[in-house]
């Protein structure tokens, strides 16, 4: 459960570089540029031009997002489920909360996709938990 809730978090997170990364790409050669890096990034976000709104998402939406993070993170959880590592719960807890506010402010989004990949990851911390303690009782 714990390695199919890992292998679920890097396919979101790469699915959600590569279905957003095909409306950056045009923003690139601007980023190569060092186009966000201008005083017109820092005003309110009603006054910049929609060029600039525009590659700002284009960013935030895929580089800037929690794409790449939620990657790593899920290459973690593979990793410690090879290694029989315990995982810490609070990171299917913490996961479960950011992804339910997450998707009340933004119903229409994949967010609600990692539902249940936290919930899994919930459950598979806890059932390791359970077995640890299992076989501590049985080898005293």
């Amino acid at each position: 459960m714990i390695r199919w809730s890992g292998i679920a978090l890097m396919v979101i997170g790469i699915l959600h570089m590569v279905v957003l990364g095909i409306d950056a790409a045009a923003e690139i050669t601007g980023w190569l540029r060092l186009e966000l890096w201008t005083v017109e990034h820092w005003q309110p976000l009603r006054t910049q031009r929609l060029e600039v709104l525009a590659s700002n998402a284009a960013f935030w939406s895929t580089v800037g997002s929690f794409a790449l993070p939620l990657i790593m993170i899920g290459a973690l959880v593979v990793w410690l489920g090879g290694k029989h590592l315990p995982l810490p719960s609070f990171l299917g807890w913490s996961l479960l909360a950011w992804i339910v506010v997450a998707s009340l402010i933004i119903e229409v989004s994949g967010f609600p996709l990692g539902i249940p990949v936290a919930i899994c990851l919930i459950i598979g911390a806890r059932r390791q938990k359970l077995r640890r303690v299992t076989l501590e009782e049985a080898s005293a």
